[in-house]
């Protein structure tokens, strides 16, 4: 997944925990691993410094401006969007470390790759082990459309349920089943 889905991601799951960032930081952590179970698209990455392999060579070159140029608009897209959808004097904390929670995780497979000890270690092998096996490898129209349409899924359902839609169905339910019993 693209680090503005993991954002959004992980913004919508912050906005319920307006009073706990830190459990919006574990959260948006935590929803990084269950997007990257599914399959998907991911941009590619051209500098061989960002490379996962361990102690690939740093080089300060075109490939790495690039691509800090991307994965650095797509992060702050993403934050930006979340803070727009999501975003209150109540909940932006919230908000930001559930969006950076959920992006984290890749970041840290670059630091993994030149410290692979200890925790470093064990992240990585699990972000390894979950990831879909199975990518989508057209960015156009699957790639990217997928992520926009479960980007358009969460917020639906994050809005919906912050308007109190789900509350309200939840109580009728409960309501009927009790009238019945």
């Amino acid at each position: 997944m693209i680090l503005s889905t993991h954002a959004l991601v992980g913004a919508a799951l912050g906005s319920f925990l307006p009073a706990n960032p830190a459990a919006a930081l574990a959260l948006g952590f935590g929803s990084h691993f269950v997007l990257d179970a599914i399959p998907h698209w991911d941009y590619p990455i051209r500098s061989s410094s960002l490379s996962l392999r361990i102690d690939a060579p740093v080089q300060l070159d075109r490939a790495l401006l690039l691509d800090v140029m991307i994965l650095g608009a797509d992060a702050l897209l993403g934050i930006l969007v979340a803070v727009l959808f999501f975003g209150s004097p109540e909940n932006q904390w919230a908000i930001l470390l559930g969006a950076f929670g959920a992006m984290l995780p890749d970041p840290l497979q670059v630091v993994h790759a030149r410290f692979p000890h200890g925790p470093l270690r064990m992240l990585q092998r699990f972000h390894g082990w979950i990831h879909a096996d199975k990518r989508i490898s057209k960015a156009f129209p699957l790639g990217v459309t997928s992520q926009l349409i479960l980007v358009a899924v969460v917020v639906w359902l994050t809005e919906t349920a912050h308007h109190g839609v789900f509350n309200t169905a939840v109580a009728t339910f409960f309501t009927t089943v009790q009238g019945r019993g």
